[in-house]
């Protein structure tokens, strides 16, 4: 059952990682620049410009995680299907 597998869920999950890597860096990177401007007064469009990427790829992030998600029941399905009908032929050998 190993040998099918051929790496496909290494690669997801390092996807997946790298993803919400990104997405925490962004949320991080906003969230400090928001302290750091209060005092300084200026400094709205770069705020504005880390809200957009933050929504962005929030969006982004969940599109894919939904996508993946549904490949992997997808997968899954199938594989409980073939388990089943292989436990039926070998059950009436």
């Amino acid at each position: 059952m190993a040998e099918e597998n051929n790496g496909h869920g290494f690669l997801t999950g390092l996807i997946i990682g790298g993803v919400i890597g990104t997405a925490l860096t962004f949320w991080l990177i906003e969230r400090t620049g928001q302290r750091g401007r209060r005092g300084i007064g200026g400094g709205s469009r770069a705020g504005d410009l880390a809200t957009s990427i933050k929504d962005e790829v929030s969006t982004r992030v969940k599109d894919f995680l939904k996508h993946t998600l549904e490949e992997g029941s997808d997968a899954a399905r199938k594989t409980r299907s073939n388990l089943e009908e292989r436990l039926k032929r070998e059950s009436e050998e």
